[in-house]
């Protein structure tokens, strides 16, 4: 009888430790995923709504475990495929082509408008668009950072859309390549006839009365409403984790909506911390042209818009299922909401 009860203390214990064992184990695979945001080391304005995000205690309010990754100036992609960040804010024009060659990457969000402009000297007979047309067969020379940067992808589709050809043999124009921090001087110099330009720059740039705006894709009818910025995520980490990149989609709306409602505040709070260099006077200006209502639907809209003009402009190749790339690339994360305007 004492061996009887002796046996079934000993089960009873060796059956609490299995329990309790258990128990630890399953709170390890529970514990939270550690989200890696990539960051630009010099942050620009498509970036506020993450700063804010961080500054106005978002993440922490939809309890998001994150860290921050600095990106240098053209890794980004490299990073999200090869797993060192899971999310990062692109402009779209630049992701279409690498998508197209087989990056694999989701975009569930798009940010904002705006934020791309070609710029000519104050005295340029470059007065709208449709200028840059050759005259007797001289083209314009258009200054760009690379030929896959967003300020060359989207004045082509702008002037595509005007019957110029943009790309490859008898092109109308001239994409001449030059270091972002050189392309004023290389207008200033007569080098090119315009140049393309990302804000905060554009518009400092045109402030100075160096350069005058002849495209801006905040404003151009066609463009206007379309949204430029998104939020690309490595695929693994949404098919892994979709109740984390909810959590960041979520914070990163209310974010995106409070510098739409504080652009005046919002450029004072990255000035403040460091996150964005400029006036923030001048960034508050730039500000006021975009739109910040964040929205699911509208990063599908924006990637078939996208991928259609540039295949039909020939920057991606004729024999990619367009189709295809936009279902294979959008995808509406569960529990995130179309928009919150």
């Amino acid at each position: 009888m004492k061996k009887c009860a002796f046996m079934f203390l000993f089960a009873c214990i060796v059956l609490s430790g299995l329990v309790a064992g258990g128990r630890k184990q399953q709170a390890v695979q529970g514990e939270e995923y550690t989200l890696k945001i990539g960051y630009p080391v010099e942050g620009g304005l498509c970036e506020a709504p993450f700063y804010i995000a961080i500054a106005k205690g978002f993440y922490d309010e939809e309890g998001l475990k994150y860290e921050w990754v600095n990106l240098e100036p053209g890794t980004a992609m490299n990073l999200l495929t090869t797993g060192q960040i899971d999310v990062t804010n692109n402009l779209l024009a630049t992701l279409i082509q690498p998508i197209a060659n087989g990056l694999d990457v989701k975009i569930p969000l798009a940010l904002h408008t705006g934020c791309v402009k070609v710029l000519v000297s104050p005295d340029s007979p470059i007065i709208t668009p449709a200028d840059f047309k050759p005259v007797n067969g001289v083209k314009k020379k258009i200054g760009v950072p690379s030929l896959n940067s967003s300020t060359k992808v989207i004045p082509s589709r702008v002037l595509a859309s005007l019957g110029l050809k943009v790309d490859g043999d008898n092109a109308d124009v001239e994409w001449i390549i030059y270091p972002s921090a050189e392309l004023p001087l290389a207008l200033e110099r007569g080098l090119v006839d315009a140049i393309g330009s990302g804000d905060p720059a554009a518009t400092i740039i045109e402030n100075e009365g160096k350069a005058r705006v002849v495209i801006n894709n905040a404003t151009d009818h066609n463009l206007q409403n379309e949204f430029c910025c998104v939020t690309p995520f490595r695929s693994q980490t949404i098919a892994a984790h979709p109740e984390v990149a909810a959590k960041f989609l979520r914070a990163i709306q209310k974010a995106a909506k409070w510098v739409q409602e504080n652009p005046d505040e919002t450029t004072r709070i990255l000035a403040e911390n460091k996150y964005i260099a400029g006036d923030p006077v001048v960034n508050a200006q730039v500000l006021k042209t975009y739109s910040y209502k964040a929205s699911v639907s509208q990063a599908e809209t924006a990637i078939s818009r996208n991928a259609h003009e540039l295949q039909q402009i020939g920057l991606v190749k004729s024999d990619v299922d367009v189709d295809a790339l936009v279902k294979n690339t959008y995808f509406a994360v569960p529990g995130v909401p179309d928009s919150l305007f």
